[in-house]
C-alpha cells in the first residue's frame, strides 16, 4: 500500500475524532518515511489535542523543516505556541500562514485575535480588514476589527463593526455581546439591552447574555429585571461566582429576601471551596468571619495577574510623594470624608497628586477635591498598565487606594506594583486579600493587632477612628415634618443606610423596638419613587406584626438637604454586620445619637470606633438583646436624647472626630514610617501615637 493511500486513512481517522488510532498511523508512515512531512505535521496536531504542546510544536517545526510552504502547518504552529504561551512567537507563525494563505479570512481572523492578545491594536486592525475583505460573511472577522478599533479609543468604528459582526453571525454571543457592550460604553442604554433581548431569544442558553443584560438593566434602575436576568445566568452555569454575587448583593437592596438564606449559604459555602469570582464586597454585609473575608478577598485578588516585579525603586529624597487613586472624586462620600485631610496637608513635607479614575460631575465636591492636590489628573477611560507607567513617571513614593473592591475599582493599577510603597484606607472595610497592597490603615477598634492575622497587609492604627472627617458640612433647613410623611409628635427612629445593609435579622431587632414603641415611627431611604424596596420592607415588618404605615421613606437628594433631614431625627439605629459609616458621621455631627452594636468584623464596628471618638462610647450595644434594649429605653427618654444632642452639637462637634487637621498629622506620621520602614527594607504594623508630630 502507498504511502498516499495510508496517510489518507490515518488522515480520515482523524477527521473522525479516532485521535489514538490515527497518530498511530501516522507514527507507522513516519516508521518508513522519516521526511513525510504531512504525517510530522499532523502527528503533531494530534499530540497538540491531547495537551502534550511542546512535543507538538517540535514536530510541526520538523514538518515546516521539509515543507515550509504549509499554511495549515504554519497556523497549527501558532496554536500549539499559544497554548505554551509564547504569544509574540504564535504572532510570528501566523504571519507566515498569512503569507502563504492571504485570502484565508479564518488566518487573518486568527492573527488579529493573536494581536489583540499583545495589545498590537493597530496590527490587529490590519489583519482584521484582511479578514473581513477575504470574506465579509465571517462574523469573526469583524468582531476582531471591533475590539481593534475600540482598544484605539475609536468606539464608534468599533460599535459600526460590531454591528456587522452580530448581523453575519447571529448565533454568535461573543458579537451580540460586544455590540451591547460598545452601546453601554455610549450610554446607549435602550439600545444594548434590545441587541441583548434580541440575541437571547436567539440564543436564551447564553449565561454570559443573560449576565450582560443583568449590567444593563441594573444600570436602567430595573432592579427585578437585573435580578431574574442574573438568575438565568446562575440557573444556567451554577457555579457562576459573578452571577451569584451580584444576585445575592441585588436581593439585598431591593429587601427581596425570599431565597436570601440559600444564596448566601452558597456564597459561604463557594468561599470555602475557592470558587473564582465571589466578590469580597458582597460579603462585608453577610454573616462571615475574618478569616472568611480574608479568604474570599484573597481568592478575588488572584484574578489580577501581577507583571513581573521591578526592582526597588529608591524613594524621593526631601518632600515625600503621595498619591491618592480613587474613583469617587465628586459628589460622593470618599469625597465627603477625605477632602479635608487633602487640604490640610503639611505642603512642606508631601507633595499630593489625586489620580481620578471616575466621573466628573461638575459638583462643588469635585471642585474641592481637585482644588486640594498639588497636581491632579482625570485619569477616566485609560488604560491600568498606562496609568500604573504615569503613576511611575510621576515618581510616587506612597500610592494610597481609596477603592478597595468597590465598584468600578481600580484594582489593575495597585497589581502592577504602580508604587513602592502602596496603601489603602477608607473605601474598603476589610482585607484586599493581595500580596501588592503593604499596609491598611485602620485603628485600635476595627482593626487591633490582636486580630492581625485576619489582614494579608501590615495594620496602621491611627489614634480615634479610622475615618476622616471635617467641619465644614453644611446643612439646609428641612421641610416641616408633615411634608415628609413624618408624624409631629411621634419618635422618629431613623436609618438612612443603603438598603443592602439592611437584612431579616435587623428587621427583626427593628420590630422589637416598633412594638415596644407604638408612637413611633422608623425613617428609611429610598433610591426613589419606584425603589421596589420599600414595599419589599413594609410588607417584611407588616409579618413581623408590625403596621407597614410605620416605615416612612425619604428619597435621595442633594447633600446638604439629605444633612437636613437628621435634624428630625430622635435616633439613629445601625445596621449589622454592616453598619453605617459615612452616614453615621453625618448623623453625630447633625446632633443625632447613634445606637450600634459591636461586630466582629471590620465593618462591624465602625459605628462602635465613630462613637468612642465623638465621646459617646455608652450607644454601643455587646449584642443585638443590648441593642434592641437600649435603643427602647433611649426612644422613651426624651430628657437623654436632648442631652446627647447638647452633647453632640457642642463636644462631639470639637471632637477628634471632625478635626481634620489632627488627622492629617496622624495620617502624615504613618506616611513617614512606612518611608522609613522601606529604606530599611522591613514592614511591621505601626501604631501612630495620638498627637502625631
Amino acid at each position: 500500500m502507498s504511502i498516499a493511500t495510508e496517510f489518507q486513512r490515518a488522515f480520515r481517522l482523524h477527521q473522525e475524532g479516532k485521535l489514538r488510532e490515527a497518530f498511530l498511523r501516522y507514527d507507522a508512515i513516519l516508521a518508513a518515511q522519516p521526511d513525510h512531512a504531512p504525517s510530522l505535521h499532523y502527528s503533531g496536531v494530534v499530540l497538540m489535542q491531547a495537551g502534550k504542546h511542546q512535543p507538538a510544536i517540535e514536530r510541526i517545526r520538523a514538518s515546516l523543516k521539509l515543507d515550509a510552504g504549509s499554511a495549515d502547518a504554519w497556523s497549527n504552529l501558532a496554536s500549539a505556541l499559544d497554548a505554551v504561551d509564547r504569544p509574540e512567537a504564535a504572532v510570528n507563525a501566523l504571519k507566515q500562514a498569512a503569507h502563504l494563505a492571504p485570502h484565508s479570512a479564518e488566518i487573518w481572523s486568527n492573527l488579529a485575535a493573536s494581536e489583540l492578545a499583545l495589545h498590537q491594536y493597530a496590527d490587529a486592525e490590519h489583519s482584521a480588514r484582511h479578514a473581513t475583505s477575504a470574506d465579509a460573511a465571517r462574523g469573526r472577522g469583524w468582531y476582531h476589527l471591533a475590539l481593534a478599533l475600540d482598544g484605539q479609543g475609536r468606539v464608534l468604528e468599533a460599535l459600526d463593526a460590531a454591528s456587522r459582526a452580530a448581523g453575519v453571525a447571529p448565533a454568535d454571543a461573543s458579537c451580540a455581546g460586544l455590540k451591547a457592550q460598545l452601546q453601554e460604553r455610549i450610554d446607549q442604554l435602550g439600545q444594548a439591552r434590545t441587541t441583548l433581548e434580541v440575541a437571547l431569544a436567539r440564543m436564551p442558553t447564553s449565561a454570559a447574555l443573560h449576565s450582560q443584560l443583568a449590567s444593563v438593566a441594573e444600570r436602567q434602575g430595573d432592579l427585578p429585571a437585573a435580578a431574574i436576568a442574573h438568575a438565568n445566568a446562575l440557573r444556567l452555569q451554577p457555579d457562576n461566582g459573578a452571577a451569584l454575587s451580584q444576585l445575592l448583593f441585588l436581593r439585598k437592596r431591593m429587601a427581596d429576601w425570599h431565597d436570601l438564606a440559600t444564596l448566601r449559604d452558597r456564597f459561604r459555602q463557594g468561599v470555602a471551596e475557592g470558587r473564582a469570582l465571589l466578590t469580597p464586597f458582597s460579603f462585608l454585609g453577610d454573616p462571615s468571619t475574618r478569616a472568611e473575608q480574608r479568604t474570599c478577598a484573597e481568592r478575588w485578588a488572584k484574578g489580577y495577574t501581577t507583571p513581573t516585579v521591578r526592582s526597588r525603586r529608591l524613594l524621593t529624597e526631601g518632600r515625600l510623594r503621595i498619591g491618592y487613586l480613587s474613583g469617587d472624586f465628586y459628589d460622593h462620600p470618599t469625597a465627603v470624608l477625605a477632602a479635608g485631610v487633602f487640604e490640610a496637608h503639611d505642603r512642606s513635607r508631601f507633595e499630593l497628586s489625586g489620580y481620578s479614575t471616575g466621573p466628573d460631575d461638575g459638583s462643588a465636591w469635585r471642585a474641592r477635591v481637585a482644588g486640594a492636590f498639588d497636581h491632579f489628573h482625570d485619569v477616566r477611560g485609560g488604560s491600568p498598565a498606562a496609568l500604573a507607567e504615569r503613576i511611575r513617571a510621576d515618581g510616587i513614593d506612597v500610592l494610597v487606594d481609596l477603592k478597595g473592591h468597590t465598584e468600578g475599582a481600580p484594582f489593575d493599577v495597585l497589581a502592577r506594583r504602580a508604587a513602592p510603597i502602596q496603601v489603602h484606607w477608607l473605601g474598603y472595610p476589610g482585607t484586599l486579600g493581595a500580596q501588592f497592597v503593604d499596609y491598611l490603615i485602620g485603628d485600635s477598634v476595627v482593626t487591633p493587632l490582636a486580630e492581625a492575622g485576619d489582614y494579608a497587609e501590615s495594620l496602621v492604627l491611627l489614634t480615634g477612628s479610622y475615618q476622616s472627617n471635617d467641619r465644614t458640612r453644611v446643612d439646609r433647613p428641612p421641610p416641616p415634618r408633615a411634608a415628609l410623611g413624618l408624624p409631629d409628635t411621634a419618635v422618629v427612629l431613623c436609618c438612612f443606610n443603603a438598603t443592602f445593609k439592611i437584612d431579616p435579622e435587623v428587621l427583626d431587632a427593628w420590630a422589637r423596638i416598633l412594638a415596644a414603641m407604638p408612637d413611633a415611627v422608623l425613617w428609611l431611604l429610598a433610591r426613589g419613587d419606584d425603589d421596589p424596596a420599600v414595599a419589599n420592607l413594609r410588607r417584611e415588618v407588616a409579618a413581623r406584626g408590625i403596621d407597614p404605615r410605620r416605615l416612612v421613606f425619604a428619597n435621595r437628594r442633594p447633600h446638604a438637604d439629605y444633612l437636613g433631614l437628621f435634624r428630625h431625627a430622635d435616633l439613629f439605629l445601625d445596621t449589622w454586620p454592616y453598619n453605617a459609616h459615612t452616614t453615621a458621621s453625618d448623623a453625630l455631627w447633625m446632633g443625632c445619637p447613634v445606637q450600634t452594636v459591636r461586630g466582629e468584623t471590620f465593618a462591624g464596628r465602625v459605628g462602635e470606633s465613630l462613637l468612642r471618638t465623638v465621646g459617646l462610647p455608652a450607644l454601643v450595644a455587646p449584642d443585638v438583646d443590648g441593642y434592641v434594649a437600649a435603643a427602647i429605653e433611649l426612644a422613651r427618654d426624651g430628657d437623654r436624647r436632648a442631652g446627647l444632642r447638647r452633647h453632640l452639637d457642642t463636644a462631639g462637634r470639637a471632637s477628634p472626630l471632625f478635626d481634620a487637621a489632627t488627622f492629617a498629622r496622624r495620617l502624615e506620621h504613618a506616611y513617614a514610617e512606612m518611608a522609613s520602614q522601606y529604606r530599611a527594607a522591613r514592614r511591621a504594623p505601626i501604631v501612630v501615637p495620638p498627637v502625631a508630630a
